[in-house]
C-alpha cells in the first residue's frame, strides 16, 4: 500500500485531482500525450529500484564485514515508517524523475530519510553546500543539513528526462491522434430521422431534448432495452465505416517504450518477454542499468565517511551479487570448482546462497586442492625436472 500511496502522491504533483477516494487512491484526469511517457518512466525506474532493494550494502569496519546499525537501516528498516526497498525506491524514483537528477538523504533524529524536496541554502565548492527546506513525507523538518549529516546522490542524467519529453512532444501528439481515429472507426452510430422537425417550435424542443437524453441514451448503453419508436422517429444504424487498424497506435506505443528503455539502458527484451538469453540481457541491464545507480550510493556513503576510515578498511560496499536467483543445487558444481580455489571459505559461500553462516573453526578456513600450486613451487618443481601428468605438477610429497 505504501508504494501506491508513493504513486498516488507523485501523481497529484504533476496532474488535477477528479476525485479521491481512500487515503491511497485517486482519480485523475492524465492526458493521453503524458500518459505513455509517464508510464514507461515508472517501469524503467521501478525495475532499477527493484534491483537496488535486493541488493546487500555491506558494512565493512577494519576489513570486517559486520552488521551494525548502519546495516540495520541500509538493509532493513532506515526509519519507523518505511523499510529499506521502499526508501531505496523513493531514491531510484528522485535520481531518475528529477531535473537535476538527484536525490537527497538526510540523517535526523538518528535515522534516514529521502527528502520529497529542498533547497540549496547555501552553495560553497570549499566547505560544501548546505540545504534546507526539507520536506519528507509533507513535513518540513525545521533545520538545515550539511555534508556531515546529508547524503546528496547524483547520477549524469540530468538530460535524459529533458530530452525525452522534447523527444516525445510529437509522439505523444501522434498517439493522441491514433487513439481518437481508432476509437471513432469503432465506435457504432446510428441516425435518428423525425417527420416535421419544427426548429422554432419550444415543446417540441423539450421534447426531443427529454427523448435523446433519457429514453435513446439509456437504450444504447444499456446491453438488453427496449426502444419505443414512436410515429415521427425513426431510428436505423448508420453505415459503419471501415475500422482502422490498431498497429499505428502500438507502434507508437512501442517507439515511447524503446525510447525510454534506451536512454535508461535497460534491455527492451525484459519487457516484451523476447529473451533468447537470459543471462546475457541479465548481465547487461545489471551492467548499464543499475551498477550506475549501485556506484553512486556507495560512494555517497563512503564520501559521508570520510577517507581516514575508508584508507582504514571502514567503508560501505553494494553486493549485486545477491540480485540474481541463483538455486544450490543447479550451481553445486561451480560451488565446489570456486570453493576448491580457496578464493572464499563455507561460511562466505552459504552466505551467498543465502544461508547463514556456521561461525564454526572449521568453516571460516580456506579449502585448495593439492593440484592446485602455489606458482613458485610451480617453478621450482620445472626446474629440478620432476615429472608432470599434462597440466599439473606433481607434488613432491604425492
Amino acid at each position: 500500500m505504501a508504494k501506491l500511496k508513493w504513486w498516488a502522491d507523485f501523481l497529484d504533483k504533476l496532474f488535477p485531482v477528479t476525485e479521491k477516494v481512500g487515503p491511497s487512491s485517486i482519480i485523475i484526469d492524465i492526458p493521453t500525450e503524458v500518459y505513455y511517457l509517464e508510464l514507461e518512466l515508472y517501469t524503467a525506474a521501478s525495475l532499477i529500484a527493484n534491483a537496488i532493494a535486493r541488493s546487500e550494502i555491506k558494512v565493512y569496519n577494519n576489513g570486517v564485514a559486520v552488521k551494525d546499525n548502519d546495516y540495520f537501516m541500509l538493509n532493513v528498516s532506515p526509519n519507523r515508517n518505511e523499510t529499506s526497498a521502499l526508501f531505496w525506491h523513493k531514491v531510484i524514483n528522485k535520481m531518475v524523475r528529477s531535473r537535476e537528477g538527484e536525490a537527497l538523504v538526510v540523517e535526523f533524529g538518528g535515522r534516514l530519510y529521502c527528502a520529497d524536496s529542498f533547497t540549496r541554502v547555501k552553495e560553497d565548492p570549499f566547505t560544501g553546500d548546505i540545504y534546507g527546506c526539507v520536506v519528507v513525507d509533507g513535513k518540513q523538518i525545521p533545520r538545515t543539513f550539511t555534508q556531515g549529516t546529508s547524503y546528496l546522490m547524483r547520477i549524469d542524467n540530468s538530460n535524459v528526462r529533458k530530452l525525452l519529453a522534447d523527444a516525445y512532444d510529437g509522439l505523444g501528439e501522434a498517439l493522441a491522434a491514433a487513439a481518437s481515429q481508432f476509437k471513432s472507426s469503432a465506435a457504432t452510430r446510428y441516425k435518428l430521422h423525425i417527420d416535421g422537425y419544427k426548429a422554432g417550435d419550444e415543446d417540441f424542443n423539450n421534447e426531443f431534448k427529454g427523448f435523446v437524453q433519457e429514453q435513446l441514451k439509456t437504450y444504447l448503453q444499456a446491453e438488453t432495452a427496449v426502444y419505443p419508436e414512436f410515429d415521427g422517429y425513426t431510428l436505423t444504424r448508420d453505415d459503419p465505416k471501415q475500422l482502422t487498424s490498431s498497429n499505428d497506435y502500438l507502434q507508437l506505443k512501442k517507439e515511447v517504450r524503446t525510447s525510454v528503455m534506451a536512454a535508461m539502458h535497460i534491455p527492451e527484451s525484459m519487457l516484451t518477454g523476447q529473451i533468447t538469453s537470459v543471462k546475457d540481457v541479465l548481465t547487461s541491464f545489471l551492467t548499464f542499468a543499475v551498477a550506475p545507480y549501485a556506484d553512486v550510493i556507495e560512494e555517497a556513503l563512503n564520501k559521508r565517511a570520510g577517507m581516514a576510515n575508508y584508507m582504514k578498511g571502514s567503508y560501505y560496499k553494494v553486493d549485486m551479487s545477491k540480485i540474481k536467483h541463483r538455486d544450490i543445487l543447479d550451481c553445486a558444481q561451480y560451488a565446489m570448482a570456486i570453493l576448491s580455489t580457496g578464493a572464499i571459505n563455507i561460511d562466505e559461500l552459504r552466505e551467498e546462497f543465502g544461508k547463514e553462516a556456521l561461525n564454526t573453526d572449521w568453516s571460516k578456513k580456506h579449502f585448495m586442492t593439492k593440484n592446485l600450486e602455489e606458482i613458485t613451487r610451480l617453478l621450482k618443481s620445472l626446474e629440478e625436472g620432476e615429472q608432470t601428468d599434462g597440466e599439473n605438477v606433481l607434488p613432491a610429497d604425492s
